[in-house]
């Protein structure tokens, strides 16, 4: 694998670790404390910077399906950072309600899904070749 592709791969898993404390964190106190935001936050960082890495070493030319899922689950785990950010600064250590609490889940889970998807893709590439 070529540099650049292994320090997209480190990068995004990564940020799957920070990803997956913050919002077990989350999951586990129901609260917006600084461990939460701040793991989240710098899961964010990482999965931009990841993506930013694969985008340089991909060769595929236009978006392709497994970008899509990716630009959108960045998408969804950055809005609940943002959201989980906005919920501690409006109420301070309150708890989280139901539906932010949900957002978070699904917004992971679906980010699961796009890094086991990239996952597969890139077994199956070495696979092939």
């Amino acid at each position: 694998m070529d540099p650049l592709r292994m320090a997209a791969v480190t990068t995004v898993t990564a940020a799957l670790g920070l990803y997956t404390a913050g919002t077990l964190r989350e999951m586990k106190l129901r609260r917006a404390e600084p461990s939460v935001k701040n793991l989240l936050a710098v899961g964010v960082v990482f999965d931009v910077t990841a993506t930013g890495l694969m985008i340089l070493a991909s060769k595929a030319e236009g978006i392709t399906v497994h970008g899509l899922l990716g630009y959108s689950a960045l998408a969804l785990m950055a809005t609940d950072t943002a959201l989980i950010w906005r919920h501690a600064k409006r109420h301070g250590d309150a708890a989280i309600g139901q539906g932010l609490h949900l957002y978070s889940r699904i917004a992971y889970f679906y980010w699961m899904a796009a890094y086991f998807t990239g996952a597969a893709l890139v077994m199956m590439a070495k696979r092939g070749g």
